[in-house]
């Protein structure tokens, strides 16, 4: 898929549920693997549900342009541009609004500091994340998605 000149037909749940299975949050920087497919879900699990399927996707573009920590995606020049371009382009095709509500903003937050704090921190005071392996990540993204 070109970035610079994505079209719809370039877009399909599949590669998108694929790569976001196989990339690591926090830049890999994880004692254990975890997904951005799997904190996908789990944002899709938190919302309300007219929210859900926006919470799913609402990493979607980094399917194509990578997962990358906010701190140093906010540095790089013209990043932003073609995030907001795709993800125009994937709400339009999956038919969700965008810009992302303050709902799934907050949630995704959330989300993050919950992860962080478990996995990163080993924080035995919240809840367990049992964390998938690539496979079965993409596989329940799928079928969330199919729910929705």
């Amino acid at each position: 898929m070109n970035v610079f000149d994505p079209k719809p037909e370039m877009i399909c749940i599949e590669d998108i549920a694929h790569s976001l299975a196989n990339q690591c949050r926090f830049g890999g920087h994880l004692p254990k693997f975890y997904s951005v497919a799997q904190h996908s879900i789990f944002c899709s699990k938190m919302a309300g549900v007219d929210y859900k399927l926006q919470a799913l996707l609402h990493d979607a573009s980094e399917a194509y342009l990578l997962d990358i920590p906010s701190p140093i995606k906010k540095k790089l020049i013209g990043y932003k541009e073609l995030e907001e371009r795709l993800m125009k382009l994937i709400a339009e095709k999956f038919v969700f609004k965008y810009p992302l509500s303050r709902f799934v903003k907050q949630i995704d937050k959330d989300v993050l500091h919950f992860e962080w704090n478990r996995l990163m921190l080993k924080d035995t005071t919240t809840p367990e994340i049992v964390c998938l392996s690539p496979n079965a990540a993409e596989i329940l993204f799928l079928q969330t998605y199919k729910t929705y």
